[in-house]
């Protein structure tokens, strides 16, 4: 894992990193040799280590802590196979086919190649676990949690996957193949002569819009500058403080920071302040074992309980040559901002300038008093994954409930719609950093209600790019009124996937 490690890049070096730091640990190393020490084989002990941690993951309560039993699961594969002495191999897939399985490892994900795999859909799976988020950072399509359906598939049977809609056509006839082809050929064209691209990303109309890529490592910014992004809309800082002993040092931070900031050049970066708690614990800061992680002690709620860490932190990003954007997660009051604001002016003040400071719009508390808050922000970036499963009520993390997890679920756009209004009254620019950024269903929405900035994992910059050359501010605008008026998600996935057929999008 380690040496996988070393070699990926992005989201598949984060994961392997992370199995990494899981193989380094000692409570995993110590309960396999004691193990030993009572007379197992390796592999046997090995795997009571494990099954003991992967227990532990289950019993917590929240389904994305107990996602990252896979993880420890992927391991347990990998140290078995090297103590059999068997290479580890991942899905033998054929060319521009759709792995259907009924769940995947990260591994496995990391191992297959997205010029060779046309889609993946999954029996089970969450919308959170590390192999979505790979997949996602392939650029692969994957769809999750089709339940039953699905595994009756069998081998060979031709069959569209709409990963937009989260739709499986079993049985498609011999003009829907030819659709879904000439669809998928289009695409491909526009995608490449979007990267070739050069300028800024316009609408049809001229219509400005920022055209930024979600970032967690100086392979990351590598990839998203060759895709044609133009800046980091959303940094990721969890990837310097978790799967470690101690907290990162001042001088640790500042480095890469940097570093990704280097990458970039001269472009715009938005750093996101540590955002962990919930499913990304971290075992040095010693956070309470909550009932629900997900509405207790998470975001900037553990910065602001642990001053010298946002000290710290917000000390390192001033220090990066390149001005950089600071952005404060799960802000739910305006204290909040005006306390993460104190802190960046006390340390601008002692290096000598000013940092722009922004709120991720991830509770629904701060979408409805988006012009309170907007009155110190100087932006909004929306996380729509989390607005979405508070709005909604619904663990984004829970393959029961998965499918329900909509971002264009009409209470949700009514929201987003709320902030760009909120933003408005003071001239605070909004962009959206959450997966509906690169949902081309919802990209006509977003832009319909005052969204101007997009962020989207590197592999998806240069498609919404040729996206959004495609479409008209007006008739963006008349679409996202009609769709906060529909009934479902479903509904409105329906409604803009037949405008974006009128516009041959």
């Amino acid at each position: 894992a380690l040496v996988l490690a070393a070699a990926a890049g992005g989201a598949r070096g984060g994961v392997m990193a992370a199995h990494g730091a899981m193989l380094a640990d000692p409570t995993l190393s110590e309960a396999a040799m004691a193990g030993v020490g009572r007379g197992l084989s390796a592999g046997v002990a090995w795997q009571e280590a494990i099954a003991e941690q992967v227990a532990v993951l289950l019993s917590s309560g929240d389904r994305r802590i107990a996602e990252r039993a896979d993880d420890l699961r992927d391991l347990e594969r990998h140290v078995l196979a090297a103590l059999a002495g068997l290479p580890i191999e991942g899905p033998s897939v054929p060319v521009g086919a759709i792995l259907v399985a009924e769940d995947l490892l990260p591994s496995q994900v990391a191992a297959l190649d997205a010029g060779v795999v046309a889609g993946i859909a999954l029996v089970k799976g969450g919308p959170t676990s590390h192999a979505a988020i790979l997949a996602a950072g392939m650029g692969l399509p994957m769809a999750v949690a089709f339940g039953d359906p699905l595994a009756a598939l069998e081998d060979g049977r031709i069959i569209i996957l709409d990963a937009d809609r989260g739709l499986i056509d079993p049985e498609p006839d011999a003009d829907a193949q030819v659709q879904a082809r000439e669809t998928i050929a289009r695409r491909k064209a526009e995608m490449e002569a979007a990267r070739a691209a050069q300028g800024p990303c316009r609408m049809a109309d001229g219509t400005r819009i920022e055209m930024f890529a979600n970032l967690g490592s100086v392979a990351d910014a590598e990839a998203a500058v060759a895709e044609g992004a133009e800046g980091c809309g959303l940094l990721r800082t969890e990837f310097l403080f978790l799967e470690r002993a101690t907290a990162p040092t001042r001088d640790e931070q500042a480095r890469d920071y940097q570093a990704i900031a280097d990458a970039l050049g001269d472009r715009p970066m938005i750093v996101r302040l540590l955002d962990v708690g919930g499913d990304k614990p971290a075992p040095y800061m010693d956070l309470p074992v909550e009932e629900n992680p997900a509405l207790g002690l998470r975001g900037i709620r553990v910065s602001l309980a642990d001053p010298q860490l946002l000290e710290d932190q917000i000390g390192a990003i001033l220090a990066v040559r390149q001005p950089c954007r600071i952005m404060a997660p799960m802000v739910a009051s305006l204290s909040e901002l005006e306390a993460v604001r104190a802190v960046v002016e006390r340390q601008g003040g002692h290096l000598g300038h000013r940092a722009e400071v922004g709120v991720m719009i991830e509770t629904p508390a701060a979408a409805i008093s988006a012009d309170i808050l907007a009155r110190k922000a100087d932006f909004f970036s929306i996380g729509t994954n989390d607005l979405t499963q508070y709005t909604l009520a619904m663990d984004r993390g829970n393959a029961a409930v998965a499918a329900g997890v909509d971002g264009l679920h009409p209470a949700v756009l009514r929201l987003i719609g709320t902030t760009c209004d909120g933003a408005a009254k003071h001239d605070t620019p909004v962009g959206v950093c959450g997966s509906l950024a690169a949902d081309r269903l919802a990209v006509p929405i977003l832009l319909g209600l005052g969204v101007t900035e997009l962020s989207v994992p590197p592999a998806r910059v240069a498609a919404i790019k040729a996206l959004v050359g495609k479409l008209d501010l007006a008739r963006c605008r008349t679409v996202a009124g009609e769709a906060m008026e529909l009934p479902s998600a479903a509904a409105v996935r329906a409604h803009i996937t037949q405008m974006l057929q009128e516009i041959g999008a």
